[in-house]
């Protein structure tokens, strides 16, 4: 399956419902859910009400704590609402183990969006995640034939490198994982990052360092018949007034792809590209027009072409090439 058929996929459309650090054992360096997702802690009732008369959804997702930390008795109360409905779940590879995985297979889980963040157990340590490479791994073998596993990772936390972040992708890759979200770490405040940012302690990645890693990561990814379905950390409008520092662009995702169009432009020395309508913003955003090359719009064909070479194959010409 190439690029444009992957990207051409209807999207599931998802009912959330957001459990802020519930099940959360420990708190992670940067974290603040309250501020992040601007979301407050429903009680099960209130949940129960509102799924009751879902229609014309595929699935519900719990999101924002670690779903899998919770009590079993809690996790099961929660999957059995509305059990006709698929679910899918966000948790932390700590607390994944055969007895969790058979309650999520018993009540309808499809998805696994799995917290890896890094795989590197330096990055892991500094960033008070507490748990290790191995743990991630062992992981991922209870979990990919069973469900679909979405890994999330960052960028930017603290003993994090370039090479880091590549390693993680070829490591997940190689593990069979291929959905990933991927966003930098933004310092919100009131967490512990802010104090080490205020104290010159921790840097957060410019704009320009973040979208550079997250685009070289795209590349390494969907080269290998992988695919990353989210760039980028929603904020809603009303906390962005909590965030301290870091790369933060509402448009984000746009501006990694747009990076990764102009990075196989200048390696491959492409003269002309031809694009759908649709990734005018990728082909043409973000000074991308000011590149000497033609751009020509088409209509009968649905993707982006480099010099008549579809988007998917340059995407594996460049991965192969990408040095740690």
């Amino acid at each position: 399956m190439d690029f444009q058929q992957k990207d051409l996929e209807r999207r599931p459309k998802i009912y959330p419902v957001f459990l802020p650090n519930l099940g959360c054992r420990t708190r992670c360096i940067y974290c603040n859910q309250s501020i992040m997702t601007g979301e407050t802690l429903p009680d099960l009732k209130e949940i129960a009400q509102s799924l009751q008369n879902l229609t014309d959804v595929d699935e519900i997702g719990y999101y924002g704590g670690t779903f899998t930390g919770l009590k079993p008795e809690l996790m099961e109360k929660l999957l059995s609402i509305r059990p006709d409905i698929p679910k899918r779940i966000s948790t932390r590879p700590d607390v994944i183990d055969e007895h969790v995985v058979e309650i999520l297979k018993r009540w309808n889980v499809k998805t696994v969006e799995l917290g890896v963040e890094s795989i590197d157990d330096e990055v892991l340590k500094n960033s008070k995640r507490n748990y290790t490479g191995a743990d991630v791994l062992r992981a991922i073998s209870l979990l990919k034939d069973r469900f679909e596993v979405i890994a999330h990772l960052m960028t930017g936390l603290p003993s994090d490198t370039r090479a880091k972040d590549l390693e993680s992708v070829r490591i997940l890759i190689n593990t069979g994982v291929s959905l990933f979200r991927i966003h930098p770490t933004i310092v919100f405040k009131d967490t512990e990052l802010e104090v080490l940012f205020k104290q010159g302690l921790y840097k957060p990645q410019t704009l320009d360092e973040a979208v550079n890693i997250l685009a070289e990561m795209v590349i390494f990814i969907e080269g290998h018949n992988g695919k990353v379905i989210r760039l980028g950390y929603h904020i809603p409008q009303s906390q962005l007034k909590y965030v301290a520092a870091g790369p933060y662009h509402p448009s984000f995702g746009d501006m990694v792809r747009s990076r990764v169009v102009r990075m196989i432009v200048e390696r491959f020395g492409v003269k002309e590209i031809a694009y759908s309508r649709r990734f005018t913003s990728w082909v043409k955003g973000y000074g991308n027009d000011k590149m000497s090359v033609s751009f020509l719009e088409i209509s009968d064909e649905d993707g982006i072409f480099l010099d008549g070479t579809p988007f998917s194959d340059m995407l594996r010409r460049y991965s192969e090439s990408i040095k740690y």
